[in-house]
């Protein structure tokens, strides 16, 4: 789709989207991940030419283009996917564009899995407040120490959240779902505790 085109296509950066469908599904791809954290509809711009690694790509997206080189320069993004908690903690540590409907929409699933899996509702994705797993906190750390124990991390303690956010999305390859900020918080406390050991040696 050439400029003119697009400009006369009725397709703007407002457009109403079903954040809430989006919301639902358990993986988006990285452009249409990019295209959504900038309030582009996906669908809607299927089979318009439009490439976020291209070089002819109309103006208008290229914020989206940019979102899209800093999604796929992760440590995941050699996968073709990424699930939507991740897409928008990744959004939220990175200070890039989120629309507030889209990040509504992906808290209420979070909470609602939550709620499901028989865990205390906390603020959501990415806010402060971290609630204890209870009573499942002995099966999410099962499932913690079958992630290290099977993928062989060499942890770096002083940077919880990026060992999180690795730890969150091989869980996933093996088919678990654990909370990226409790992983967070547990490996926090781990240093801690060895910080208040070495001390004492």
């Amino acid at each position: 789709m050439a400029n003119a085109e697009y400009k006369n296509s009725g397709m703007t950066n407002h457009t109403p989207l079903d954040f809430v469908f989006w919301s639902r599904l358990d993986a988006w791809s990285y452009r249409d991940a990019a295209l959504l954290l900038c309030g582009f509809d996906p669908d809607r711009l299927k089979g318009a030419g439009i490439r976020l690694d291209g070089r002819a790509l109309p103006e208008e997206f290229t914020e989206a283009s940019k979102v899209y080189r800093i999604l796929k320069s992760g440590p995941n993004g050699g996968q073709q996917s990424i699930h939507p908690f991740n897409a928008i903690e990744h959004a939220l540590g990175k200070g890039l564009p989120l629309p507030t409907a889209l990040l509504e929409a992906v808290r209420e699933r979070f909470r609602l899995e939550r709620k499901r899996a028989g865990r205390e509702v906390g603020s959501g994705l990415d806010e402060t407040e971290e609630v204890e797993l209870n009573p499942r906190s002995k099966q999410f750390l099962l499932r913690l120490i079958y992630v290290l124990a099977t993928q062989g991390y060499g942890l770096k303690l002083e940077a919880p959240y990026v060992d999180a956010s690795d730890i969150v999305a091989d869980a996933e390859r093996l088919g678990l779902v654990l909370d990226r900020g409790t992983i967070a918080r547990y490996l926090n406390e781990a240093r801690q505790q060895a910080k208040s050991l070495s001390s004492v040696n």
